[in-house]
């Protein structure tokens, strides 16, 4: 039989991913002519520039250019989906960031953005024309035929592939390869309007800053592109190189680099915007089984699928607005099989929601005990004057002698493996001194925050999971005929409870930076564990407010009434 997440790739996401290529390369006409009329902009000479941009659009090497920009934007849409994500891949030191960005794959992927970038960058030398058609250019002078390097295009060139590697390693730097799903449901229309001007507004600011940081790194190092090409031609080089100071102060030139660049970046974000819109769209799950094709195709199965995230996160999206929208599909939920009269469809989705949440209590109880367990203990004052203890004293572990290990009142003990020991006090011994270095301490020292947010990196799912089961425990106030949901209402809140004191715990201790300090980092993720600390109260304040005392009836534990009671005076 096949499985759930073969289904989704051949059936969902296939067409998803090609519906999502499918609009980018339609795109590209309507973005290449932008860029024609901008590249060839002449504001003395209006009628000429748009009749000269016109007639440019309908010649044979118009359509040409056009086919290989659309070429190379459709295989890199394809082979680059894979680099998309719903968990972040957060380094806890600088030093691990940079090992992420020279995986093999990520490192082919760099390869392919620099090949898109060049030959991309290529297609618009070809579009302005004039000085920068051509890598190489024929001599004036009649008498002898002589053919020089056309240092303008191969800097616009080398600035495309520049700009391919740029854009792949911030891809994965601000995890702009993160897929985060809507807040609020929209139509991938709107979607995609609303969000294409703010990624202009991106890509120009990419373009400028980008821009800045190439000029001095060309003028450096211009000369080994430049050098390669005279080596492997027969070509002279320009009078005025233009890895010099005079060279570069050429405004047109600056003007068409940053248009090259806003062109670029606009365009392969344009793909990923697609992308993430298309394979974030709710997709239905059906809540029981009512075909034989529909076995394990389920809500449950979405839910429990581990192999594959995105398609976990749809399920539990499609759980969340299940429960906040859809009364029709709700009713389903609170139903009872027959025969039998077991609500086996609540029970299912109840134990997937419930187990996901008490997941993240425990990981999240477990980190707070690390971080408790790290604080400094506060001496006591009688033991300050006391004198240090002796290396005999301080330490438990003594010398060990032919595989025995003695103590200091003579006790045998087990023996202990004495090279991997060693082995390990050498590698923390290194790693302590290194870190009092201040170049290897910025590479080896913790990022801020790394800790806290690698643990709330998943919590969508539990973001979901939590607002479902209190939609599902407020709708069945009203809806719920059969009480099946009101029986497992003190699991729920409890489960809530729980992990709400627990994350306010974590923030509490853990958290050394301000929310306003988080937005500041730029990462994609750094709201995650606030999504959650919010929606755990929201929560816990709509079960509050639609059950009121009646809730303190529940068979529930003392910490947990204690807890209901401050949600009731609204003190939490």
């Amino acid at each position: 039989m096949e499985t759930l997440d073969c289904w989704y790739r051949r059936e969902v996401y296939s067409w998803r991913t090609g519906a999502a290529v499918g609009w980018t390369l339609l795109l590209q006409p309507c973005l290449l002519a932008v860029y024609l009329i901008f590249c060839s902009m002449d504001v003395f000479h209006p009628i000429s520039w748009i009749a000269g941009s016109i007639s440019m659009m309908f010649s044979t090497h118009y359509m040409f250019l056009l086919a290989v920009l659309t070429l190379v934007a459709g295989v890199l849409g394809i082979l680059t989906s894979s680099s998309y994500t719903v968990i972040p891949d957060i380094p806890l030191t600088r030093l691990h960031g940079l090992v992420q960005l020279l995986l093999p794959a990520r490192l082919l992927r760099c390869l392919m953005y620099l090949v898109s970038g060049a030959v991309t960058a290529w297609v618009c030398t070809a579009c302005i024309g004039d000085r920068y058609t051509t890598l190489i250019i024929k001599s004036d002078d009649t008498e002898r035929e002589v053919y020089y390097l056309n240092e303008y295009h191969l800097f616009l060139v080398v600035y495309g592939m520049y700009s391919g590697v740029l854009y792949n390693i911030t891809m994965y730097i601000h995890q702009n390869n993160l897929i985060q799903f809507p807040v609020l449901e929209q139509a991938k229309f709107f979607q995609v309007r609303s969000r294409l001007f703010n990624e202009l507004l991106k890509s120009v600011s990419y373009s400028l800053w980008h821009t800045v940081y190439f000029y001095p790194v060309y003028w450096m190092f211009g000369h080994i592109p430049k050098d390669f090409v005279l080596q492997h031609t027969s070509v002279l080089g320009s009078d005025t190189p233009l890895n010099s100071v005079w060279g570069l102060l050429d405004v047109c030139l600056l003007y068409q680099t940053l248009l090259c660049g806003v062109f670029l970046y606009f365009t392969w974000t344009v793909s990923s915007v697609l992308y993430k819109i298309y394979n974030t769209e709710h997709f239905p799950f059906p809540v029981e089984v009512v075909f034989d094709d529909q076995k394990n195709k389920c809500l449950v199965d979405a839910l429990a699928c581990k192999t594959n995230s995105l398609l976990q996160c749809l399920g539990f999206y499609d759980v969340c607005l299940l429960s906040k929208t859809s009364g029709v599909r709700r009713s389903v939920v609170f139903s009872l099989s027959q025969p039998g009269g077991h609500p086996h469809n609540w029970n299912k989705l109840y134990s997937a929601c419930v187990a996901e949440v008490n997941a993240l209590n425990q990981k999240v109880q477990e980190a707070n005990w690390k971080v408790f367990a790290s604080v400094p203990v506060r001496q006591a004052s009688g033991e300050k004057n006391m004198p240090p203890a002796s290396t005999g004293e301080r330490t438990t572990t003594t010398l060990t002698h032919r595989g025995s290990t003695n103590t200091e009142d003579g006790n045998p003990s087990k023996p202990v493996d004495k090279p991997a020991s060693n082995l390990q006090t050498f590698k923390d011994l290194t790693l302590v001194y290194l870190k009092k270095k201040p170049v290897f301490s910025y590479f080896l020292s913790e990022l801020p925050d790394s800790k806290s947010r690698k643990l709330f990196a998943t919590c969508q799912v539990q973001v979901w999971a939590v607002e479902a089961l209190s939609n599902f425990a407020t709708a069945s106030y009203t809806d719920d005929k059969y009480g099946v949901v009101q029986r497992s209402l003190p699991e729920i809140i409890t489960a809530v409870v729980n992990l709400q004191e627990n994350v306010e715990k974590h923030f509490k201790l853990a958290t050394t930076m301000s929310r306003r300090n988080q937005k500041d980092l730029g990462f994609n993720d750094t709201q995650l564990g606030y999504l959650l600390q919010t929606t755990l109260k929201s929560s816990m304040y709509k079960i509050v407010n639609t059950f009121g005392k009646h809730i303190l009836s529940l068979n529930l534990s003392s910490e947990c009434v204690r807890k209901l009671k401050l949600f009731m005076d609204y003190k939490e």
